[in-house]
Order: structure tokens, then C-alpha cells, then sequence
């Protein structure tokens, strides 16, 4: 990589000009994506032009430059991505977690069901959807009819592959479950007040067992082994996004 850098600053004025009229195409095309999108396409990008090889120094040269600009553009990017500590940072998080995923957990016992398992490493699917949702203000998966929205495998599987998820399995090998809540907490410590929150909704998932309607069946799944967790908040409201998912790669 630092052979291609060493050819960006000899660039002439006339390819350099070419480059970022490339760039400002790019980022028009690419800007309307979620940010975690963008980060997969110029990481893609960046990783394919690295193994480019061409024996002419002006093609070296402007290869060097845009591999270069897509540094500076994904490194921007990154900084802007929030940790789930930095979005509610009055909440201890592990224990939410632990709390949701316990929830769970006694359920499947009574079903005579595997434990759920959090991934922590794949958590951020779920904070991305749930800061996705905030940002947009939406408030569910599927009571709207915004086609980027309206809950579709197809559509979420997209997401996954943005941030290079796949999974080794034919069938079904994930889910999503949506929820939203009322939320104010003004105290150095709100763990109490967003455990109660995300109470309620669970309560609610679990009163669709009569019907076996989709957000219980996700707790009850036989098949999926763990789940993954994220909040976030957007004004008087939390946004929580939970994936439940099996043989992921």
C-alpha cells in the first residue's frame, strides 16, 4: 500500500482533477446510503484498486490518489459511527443486555429450548438498525410502508451484507424484532428506568404466545442459537432493534 501512496503525490494537475470529479460522482451516488453502507463500498473499493497492478505511471499515479481520497472518505466515515456506550452513556449497558437476553432465556426454559447466546461482536448489526430507525424517526419494521422500511428478508439481508454478514444456511437464518418505547431519564444512572422500559415491550411480544404471532416466535425460535442487541435514543423515545440469527459465518 505505502508503494501505491508513494506514486498520489506526483499526480499532475489535469488526472488529479479527473480524480475527484470521480469522487464528488461517488459520494452524490453513495451519499443518500447509511453510513455503515458507505463504509462497506469504500472498503470494497479500497480493497479491490489495492491489488490493481499497471505498468504505467500516470494510471499508477491516479490509482494512488483515488485509493488515497477513499482513505480520507472512510476514515472520515468511521469517525462519525457512535459506540452504544457514546449513545446512552447513563445506562449500563451490559446489564440491559443481560436482562433482555435473561428474558429470553426463561421463556425457552419453559419450552425446553437451548439458551439464547449474545454475540457481542455482531451486536452492532442491531445498534446500526436501531440508530437507523431513531435517526429516521421510525418507529417500527413493518407500520410503514416506506419500501425501506417495510420489514423484508430480502431488505435485511441487504444490511447484513453491507456490513459482510453472511451466514451458512439454506433456510430462514434470521430474524428482526422491532420495538419502541416512551423514554425520559435525566439521572446519572437510567439503567432502572430503560430495563422498565424495554419490560413493557416484552411483555407485549410475549402476549402474541396465545397466536404464536412473528415477534413471540422469534423468543421461541427452535432453531436460532443467539441473538444480537442494540438501543438507541431519539428524543422522549428508544429505539430497540434485536436480531436473532443462526450459523453465521
Amino acid at each position: 500500500m505505502f508503494f501505491w501512496f508513494s506514486f498520489a503525490s506526483n499526480i499532475s494537475a489535469e488526472n488529479k482533477n479527473r480524480i475527484d470529479t470521480i469522487m464528488s460522482v461517488v459520494q452524490k451516488q453513495w451519499g443518500s446510503d447509511t453510513i455503515f453502507s458507505q463504509i462497506s463500498k469504500y472498503e470494497k473499493v479500497i480493497n479491490s484498486f489495492s491489488k490493481v497492478q499497471f505498468q504505467n505511471n500516470d494510471q499508477k499515479e491516479m490509482v494512488a490518489y483515488l485509493l488515497e481520497c477513499f482513505q480520507d472518505k472512510l476514515q472520515s466515515l468511521k469517525n462519525q459511527v457512535k459506540t452504544q456506550d457514546e449513545i446512552i452513556s447513563n445506562v449500563d449497558r451490559n446489564k440491559v443486555q443481560e436482562t433482555w437476553l435473561s428474558w429470553h432465556n426463561e421463556e425457552r426454559k419453559n419450552l425446553w429450548l437451548d439458551p439464547y447466546k449474545i454475540n457481542p461482536s455482531l451486536n452492532y448489526s442491531a445498534l446500526i438498525r436501531a440508530q437507523e430507525l431513531a435517526d429516521k424517526s421510525r418507529t417500527s419494521n413493518t407500520h410503514s410502508r416506506d419500501s425501506s422500511y417495510w420489514y423484508s428478508y430480502s431488505k435485511i439481508m441487504d444490511r447484513f451484507n453491507d456490513l459482510w454478514i453472511t451466514f451458512n444456511y439454506k433456510s430462514t437464518a434470521f430474524t428482526e424484532n422491532v420495538a419502541y418505547q416512551s423514554y425520559t431519564c435525566k439521572k446519572s444512572d437510567c439503567t432502572s428506568e430503560m430495563i422498565s422500559a424495554l419490560k413493557k415491550w416484552f411483555n407485549f411480544f410475549m402476549k402474541e404466545k396465545s397466536y404464536n404471532w412473528s415477534h413471540y416466535r422469534a423468543i421461541a425460535h427452535e432453531y436460532f442459537d443467539q441473538l444480537w442487541f442494540g438501543v438507541a435514543i431519539n428524543g422522549k423515545y428508544y429505539r430497540l432493534v434485536t436480531h436473532y440469527a443462526i450459523n453465521v459465518k
